[in-house]
């Protein structure tokens, strides 16, 4: 019996033994100096979706100086066009005067294709979607941001098959559009069924670098950014862009982005790639352009001195694009006759509290089920866009029913030109359709600064604000002078690495493959 007890004993002994051996298994026999597979996977899944937010707008990072990319990006193509900066290089001959430099317009494509949607496809590859559902629905809004510019550049774009293929096929602006809407919706379903069973959970928490994981902070931009998609084609698909921007203004579980805490933004970083270029490329390769010195000027806008410096009079001056001279050196803020942008104090934007308040305005204004007025929305705007930097005056400015943009005064040379336009800050709440959608774009091209591709698209949609003319035009004939630029010709290498791609691509383009055909949902 006694042995039997020690038998006994010893076996418990034995299974408790091996039962707390189980339970710590795990732990005993993880290597603690290195990264499991899950974690390694992990570490590279974020780092990828790090990357593709910084393809959004890129900027200097790290030990990564992308300023040079920025600038070839944006400022020597949809911030020259728009009206906000002016290139101050070479002979003047470039871009500015529509000789379009196969070098700079290019680097959209190049950039978007091998950070932005490469890190995308890259995710897909590396990780399960059904596993990872979370991730992968923000990932698709960020694709859908930084690939909306790719294609209101070009038009035609691989994206469907992109990453699939080295020579993938180009997908029409029609079909970009359409997709990325539904991948839109479908972010937003799961994002919404996410943070309802997880309100506290953070998606990418270590890796966001605009909104730390906050899953309902990025349900409001996926939604802000349905409705700047669905306004954008409003002149192609007005069933289509009523459709899409109704699901975001009634949807109360996302909301928008209507006030600034929302802003959908990069903050923190050593500088905007504007100074870099302003104050250490040549010298000073930008400037403040001449349009945006004429609605500055002419409104008294309080923003004046917060988005540039004042010259050596104390005022704001800019420089027209397409003047031709070998002798920058006047034109330069380091003669101080010009304005150097203030680009010191800029966060990286994607998207504001002004943007999306001016896009309530104008759906307002087409009678899309909205519940405030497009008075309402457009002041809320402007407020916002105050609000944002830290400008006073705004009731003042709101009530100004008598200033207008100012003519164009060339301080240094001979490119003086008349005004740009007529339009009034008040709200005409009895004006015609065009009066008051021109007042929107306006105050909403002012309010988005330096945000370039917005601008410009708006300008090509609505042909808003009124833009000064280049003072030269050397297209050859290819870009008519007062409709300007429509869109950026496809990189001269899709020609021989992707020759039946690009062919697909001007087949759907429609017309020539050249800066003076219209985009699809060009078609006002």
């Amino acid at each position: 019996m006694k042995m039997n007890i020690i038998k006994i004993t010893t076996a418990a002994l034995l299974l408790c033994a091996f039962a707390s051996c189980t339970k710590n298994f795990e732990e005993y026999n993880t290597n603690t100096k290195e990264a499991t597979e899950e974690q390694a996977e992990a570490v590279i899944l974020g780092q990828l979706f790090q990357q593709l937010e910084r393809s959004v707008i890129f900027y200097r990072y790290g030990s990564e100086t992308l300023d040079s990319d920025y600038q070839i990006i944006y400022n020597l193509c949809a911030e020259t066009w728009c009206g906000y900066m002016a290139p101050t290089l070479g002979d003047g001959v470039n871009n500015g005067s529509f000789y379009i430099n196969d070098g700079w317009s290019r680097a959209m494509f190049a950039n978007k294709s091998t950070k932005g949607m490469n890190a995308w496809t890259t995710m897909v590859k590396k990780a399960d979607r059904e596993d990872n559902q979370d991730v992968f629905a923000v990932a698709d809004i960020i694709k859908v941001a930084s690939m909306q510019q790719m294609t209101d550049y070009y038009g035609p774009i691989p994206y469907t098959q992109a990453g699939l293929s080295i020579t993938p096929e180009y997908d029409s602006q029609q079909v970009v559009y359409e997709t990325m809407l539904s991948e839109l919706d479908a972010a937003i379903e799961t994002l919404e069924n996410y943070v309802a069973a997880n309100p506290d959970a953070a998606i990418m928490g270590d890796y966001d670098i605009v909104y730390s994981g906050d899953a309902s902070q990025w349900l409001k931009f996926a939604n802000s950014l349905r409705l700047r998609l669905a306004m954008r084609i409003v002149y192609a698909d007005e069933a289509l862009a009523k459709t899409e921007a109704e699901k975001s203004i009634s949807n109360t579980v996302a909301g928008l982005i209507l006030t600034n805490d929302d802003n959908a933004i990069v903050s923190g970083v050593d500088h905007h790639p504007l100074y870099e270029i302003n104050v250490n490329f040549n010298d000073a390769d930008t400037q403040v352009g001449a349009s945006l010195d004429c609605y500055l000027n002419g409104y008294n806008d309080p923003r004046k001195f917060l988005y540039a410096k004042a010259a050596n009079d104390g005022e704001l001056h800019g420089v027209r694009p397409g003047i031709e001279t070998t002798v920058w050196t006047p034109y330069k803020n380091t003669a101080n006759n010009v304005s150097a942008p203030n680009a010191t104090i800029y966060n990286i934007v994607w998207m504001n509290a002004a943007e999306v308040n001016f896009l309530l305005a104008e759906a307002a204004l087409r009678g899309w089920a909205v519940s405030g007025t497009a008075e309402s929305y457009y002041e809320a705007g402007v407020e916002a866009s105050f609000d944002e930097w830290g400008a006073s005056g705004v009731e003042a400015y709101l009530a100004d029913n008598t200033s207008v943009p100012a003519a164009f005064n060339d301080v240094v040379g001979s490119a003086s030109a008349a005004a740009p336009g007529t339009c009034k800050i008040a709200y005409n709440a009895e004006g015609t359709f065009e009066e008051q959608l021109e007042q929107i774009i306006t105050q909403k091209w002012l309010g988005v600064f330096p945000n370039s591709c917005e601008a410009w698209a708006d300008y090509r949609r609505t042909r808003y604000p009124h833009l000064l003319t280049p003072a030269n035009n050397n297209s050859n004939g290819i870009v008519d002078t007062d409709l300007q630029i429509r869109r950026v010709p496809f990189p001269i290498s899709e020609y021989s690495d992707n020759a039946k791609g690009v062919a697909v691509g001007v087949t759907a383009l429609g017309g020539p493959d050249n800066a003076g055909t219209k985009l699809w949902w060009d078609k006002k």
